[in-house]
């Protein structure tokens, strides 16, 4: 119930000045606030969204660091190879692997979503490390020989149990079956090369040992897959 602000007298609901001292009766119901119109805002913001990166921005941002540490480290080297006797001699070597780390490093990033240009990226970088490697050497011969022909077909037999893989959609233990195989022809291509490189006999020797050993663990993954997939249980097959 209302009263009076100057007299104290209480008054009745709805009158609007005081029936004693006729002075003005204010309300004491607070209004209703409409929606909306508070002192907080009706979202609340998250201040830290303001500051999350999106994957491209965090991908930029890595490529920049991994940069700038491959510089900075490459100049230290240089410097303290310099100081001494003013030439440039074993930070050579040094910088050139930095090099090759830096870009087996932001090729993913940098390419993102598309892994066969990034493992090309890779593996070209692989081969012109190499040949720099030679070239540093102050002759031109092994790198052409066997670096750049081991490092050519290790690749090329990534990508062949990759695709083989893919195509097929092959799963579970059927995976490492097939790498298997693959690991077994690329033994036979890497000895003929390293026969070529020394120009000795091309007739492979250990790598057919080595590859009629993984052909028997081949076929047993195969049927350890299939056998899974019929619901065999392990502990039973093995009888653990």
């Amino acid at each position: 119930m209302p009263y009076c602000s100057r007299c104290g007298v209480e008054a009745d609901e709805g009158v609007e000045a005081c029936p004693l001292c006729a002075a003005p009766i204010q309300s004491l119901e607070a209004p209703t606030p409409k929606r909306g119109s508070g002192p907080y805002p009706q979202h609340i913001i998250d201040p830290e969204d303001t500051y999350r990166l999106s994957r491209a921005e965090r991908r930029r941002i890595a490529v920049e660091l991994l940069s700038l540490a491959g510089c900075l480290a490459s100049a230290a080297l240089f410097l303290v190879d310099l100081l001494p006797d003013a030439h440039l001699g074993w930070s050579r070597y040094a910088v050139a692997s930095i090099a090759l780390g830096w870009i087996a490093s932001i090729a993913p990033l940098v390419l993102y979503g598309r892994p066969k240009a990034w493992l090309t990226a890779i593996g070209t970088a692989g081969v012109a490390f190499l040949f720099a490697l030679d070239v540093m050497d102050g002759s031109i011969g092994w790198s052409l020989t066997l670096g750049a022909p081991i490092t050519l077909v290790s690749y090329a037999a990534i990508f062949a149990t990759a695709a083989v893989i893919r195509a097929r959609s092959i799963k579970g233990l059927n995976t490492l079956g097939i790498g298997a195989l693959g690991l077994a022809f690329y033994l036979i291509a890497l000895e003929a090369i390293i026969r070529l490189g020394l120009r000795t006999s091309v007739r492979p020797y250990w790598s057919i040992v080595a590859a009629l050993a993984l052909v028997p663990v081949a076929i047993f993954l195969f049927y350890l897959h299939g056998r899974v997939l019929r619901g065999a249980d392990l502990r039973k097959i093995f009888r653990l």
